[in-house]
């Protein structure tokens, strides 16, 4: 198969510049050019919520010296309409055509019509909400998923009084399920963090939050943390099948000449938000563009640190599964165990991440829960 003149990556993020890494590391010697919408060089969005924000880490960068990659990075591009017919895209500074592209534009911060709170999405995004927090400071975060809880434990290490509303019935829910959630929750109750679950929000006139259940909450800082939705609206017209994402088949192909990889990509009809996936699926699509064989994808993982604990999610866990919950190790650490038909799907973990890890090969085989629980219950 003969190799692209040229590859242009939209989105300087993590799926962006994997895929950049991983063509050259397949050897492909064509130009590259890599576009990014912030000004900012690549960089770590994990950290965002926890070590960005609490002071500990200012510039989390994704690689230190770009020499080795020989690509053209431009930053501040954000990049405005697609033409697929003549493979050109549209920029503020007019049309630019390309051979292969790979769209990784990610997605936008969801937001709650009428609380005009803050985001956390971007590195600029975290400095200027760090600037707001500190002892006495009453933060009310609006969606209890991994970036809400995540924030309540960072702002309460720095002192500040945190309301955590979600009109779900618990946090992480979706993530982990109703009976694991309830574990999470007592994480944030035990330090502080004052939950109010079930219940939708308004802002009033005079600035307050109120609660469907009739609780007025007084906060400085509101922050809108429901989730996000896949940077697609430049998309509009460009031919390409939208769909919660760029809709793309199981190698991050959307048209001909054009993939998609990271949070912005919906393959093969899911779309899968986590770190280790954007990381997956640019191998992928790097594999794809040279004609060459795509590694077998690796199990869904996620992490997530609050407080002094170590969350680990290792394949499909799903809110609709059975739950099994073991206590593994000398340290008798939590571990949920999930399973459908008396088959394993996945483990999420409480600072026991070599007990989750161990659970790999059981996951990916669908080993019987009940074999697996005789191995793990004294």
């Amino acid at each position: 198969m003969m190799h692209p003149q040229s590859v242009t990556v939209i989105g300087a993020g993590l799926a962006g510049l994997r895929t950049v890494e991983r063509l050259r590391q397949r050897g492909y010697e064509g130009r590259v050019v890599l576009l990014g919408a912030e000004r900012h060089l690549p960089y770590d969005r994990p950290p965002l919520s926890k070590q960005v924000l609490r002071g500990e880490q200012d510039e989390p960068w994704l690689r230190r010296e770009y020499a080795g990659l020989d690509a053209d990075i431009l930053l501040g591009q954000r990049v405005r309409e697609l033409d697929t017919a003549r493979r050109m895209i549209f920029l503020d500074g007019g049309w630019l055509p390309y051979d292969v592209l790979v769209i990784a534009t990610g997605a936008s911060p969801r937001r709650v019509s009428g609380i005009n709170g803050r985001v956390l999405r971007t590195l600029d995004d975290a400095h200027a909400l760090r600037g707001t927090l500190g002892p006495g400071t009453r933060l009310a975060i609006v969606g209890a998923g991994l970036i809400g809880c995540e924030v309540a434990a960072s702002a309460r290490s720095m002192g500040a009084a945190v309301d955590l509303i979600d009109v779900l019935p618990g946090p992480l829910v979706r993530v982990v399920g109703g009976q694991v959630c309830d574990i999470v929750a007592g994480l944030h109750r035990d330090r502080g963090v004052r939950l109010y679950l079930g219940v939708s929000v308004a802002r009033d006139s005079a600035g307050r939050l109120t609660l469907s259940d009739g609780t007025v909450l007084e906060a400085d800082v509101i922050l809108e943390a429901i989730g996000a939705v896949p940077e697609t609206g430049w998309l509009e017209g460009s031919q390409l099948r939208l769909d919660d994402g760029v809709a793309c088949d199981a190698t991050g192909r959307a048209a001909d000449g054009v993939y998609a990889a990271g949070d912005v990509a919906r393959w093969d009809g899911r779309r899968s938000e986590h770190w280790t996936s954007a990381g997956d699926q640019a191998d992928r699509v790097a594999a794809a563009i040279l004609g060459q064989d795509p590694p077998s994808p690796g199990l869904p993982y996620w992490w997530s640190d609050q407080y002094d604990v170590k969350l680990q999610g290792l394949g499909d866990p799903g809110p609709d599964a059975d739950v099994h919950l073991v206590k593994w190790g000398a340290k008798a650490r939590t571990i949920a165990l999930y399973a459908r038909d008396g088959r394993l799907t996945g483990a999420v973990g409480f600072s026991a991440a070599a007990g989750v890890m161990k659970l790999r090969a059981d996951i990916a085989a669908g080993a019987a829960i009940g074999d697996v629980l005789d191995r793990l219950t004294p």
